[in-house]
């Protein structure tokens, strides 16, 4: 019968877990403002980057690492018009290399981050 219970317990808190985890992954980045702030909201804890085209950039590129998403996460360019998503497995100028936009548009800001599978990136352009 505990066997049973703890089970349950744990069952439901998995559940709970991976439910709030969704929620979060919907509102990945809040508003655009004139100070170009962009909000990423976790299911513990409401983190706010602020600043211009590089530091959108760098939140895009932390939270696809940290994701492992090899994709557009949406929301603000930080001042920009586009931004261009990239990944490798071989190196951070590959996957700067590998972005949407490269040697086409000018670039406002870019980064790129080690995530447990490779390399992921993002660029703001203009």
């Amino acid at each position: 019968m505990l066997r049973v219970v703890v089970l349950l317990v744990l069952s439901v808190i998995l559940i709970g877990l991976n439910a709030s985890d969704a929620d979060a992954r919907r509102r990945i980045f809040g508003r655009q403002s004139r100070n170009w702030y962009v909000t990423t909201y976790t299911a513990a804890t409401t983190v706010s980057f602020t600043g211009g085209p590089q530091s959108v950039a760098e939140a895009k590129a932390s939270q696809a690492a940290s994701w492992l998403t090899k994709g557009h996460l949406g929301g603000s360019f930080g001042g920009g018009n586009a931004e261009g998503v990239g990944f490798s497995t071989h190196s951070a100028a590959a996957a700067l290399s590998s972005c949407c936009y490269t040697g086409q548009r000018p670039v406002l800001g870019s980064a790129c981050v080690r995530g447990a599978d490779g390399w992921y990136a993002c660029k703001i352009y203009q």
